[in-house]
């Protein structure tokens, strides 16, 4: 409890991203996202999630109750902070119901999962080094690493891990023919196959059902060869 009292923090309703579900003219303060995994803009709060997306909470207090259960694991990891920030990807289990974190035209929404999909956890390669004993480190899109023996992997590649294993199951690579969702700007939440990449313009174009537009390189989340590796698009049901 006391550990809760120092590191609680709010930040005021009109500041924080237009992509939160919440409602600007209620409350003056809202809770903030811990520093971790995710920035402010790029994440939701934990405590949000429960009350204002999933609704299994009416009052923050009620929220971190639920919390101090220990029913709420992200990623296979039990939280239990309300401000724990929850973004891009991240597989959210609530009792035993399994959601993800996926992005919308209105920004990240959780997305009801199955079971099956649910142990599949998607992380893209932001960067990578050598460390020691010649140890390849991973670096990803979530602030989450993970050393390899190795270099067979390149940038914005995207790995697939067994969250119970924390092991890489699969390597989706970044190139022609991959499927890939936007993750940011005009076009965010639309899928499709990528028809081609620009290095020197650092763009590709995405085929999304007929639809063929440009997207910076720095949008896109490549999810499948051939198709997705989770369920997404018209599939999906979007539960906040």
């Amino acid at each position: 409890m006391k550990i809760e009292l120092i590191i609680m923090a709010y930040t005021k309703r009109y500041t924080v991203p237009k992509s939160w579900p919440i409602r600007v003219k209620e409350n003056k303060y809202v809770v903030s996202p811990l520093a971790g995994p995710h920035s402010k803009e790029t994440c939701i709060p934990l405590g949000l999630i429960l009350r204002d997306m999933l609704k299994h909470a009416h009052t923050m207090k009620e929220a971190m109750q639920i919390l101090n259960q220990g029913t709420v694991k992200i990623n296979g990891i039990t939280r239990k902070h309300r401000g724990f920030p929850v973004g891009l990807m991240d597989v959210v289990d609530v009792g035993g119901d399994f959601y993800r974190m996926l992005p919308t035209s209105h920004g990240l929404r959780l997305l009801k999962t199955s079971v099956t999909d649910a142990g599949l956890r998607l992380a893209r390669i932001k960067n990578k080094g050598h460390v020691k004993k010649k140890k390849l480190q991973l670096n990803f899109h979530d602030g989450s690493n993970m050393l390899v023996d190795k270099d067979t992997f390149k940038t914005s590649d995207v790995v697939v891990i067994d969250i119970a294993t924390k092991k890489i199951k699969d390597v989706i690579k970044f190139e022609k023919g991959a499927f890939a969702i936007v993750i940011d700007g005009h076009n965010a939440g639309a899928n499709g196959k990528i028809e081609n990449i620009d290095r020197k313009l650092k763009t590709v174009t995405l085929d999304s059902d007929g639809r063929k537009f440009p997207v910076p390189i720095r949008y896109i989340f490549v999810v499948g060869q051939g198709g997705p590796a989770v369920k997404l698009g018209e599939e999906r049901k979007e539960v906040a």
